[in-house]
């Protein structure tokens, strides 16, 4: 069975965050990850021996979020161990 609801206007989605887990902090290099091309730093996740990174993007409100996160994820492809 079908149900129906009333049309509403949804604006598109729009990044808030990126969290990097402790084996792709470890591949990309600690002090590399933790020097993002964002206003802000990560906040550290997890244990100090395997820190994951978490980078707040924004509220979710502005399309530059979606900038922001090209450049963090080219920031990370770029670092090595």
């Amino acid at each position: 069975m079908w149900r129906s609801c009333a049309p509403s206007w949804a604006p598109p989605p729009v990044p808030v965050a990126f969290t990097l887990g402790a084996r792709d902090v470890r591949a990309a290099g600690l002090a590399h990850c933790r020097r993002p091309p964002l206003p802000t730093g990560p906040v550290p996740l997890g244990s100090a021996a395997a820190p994951a990174l978490h980078y707040p993007l924004g509220d979710g409100t502005d399309p530059a979020a979606w900038t922001a996160l090209k450049a963090l994820t080219e920031h990370l492809r770029t670092g090595g161990g």
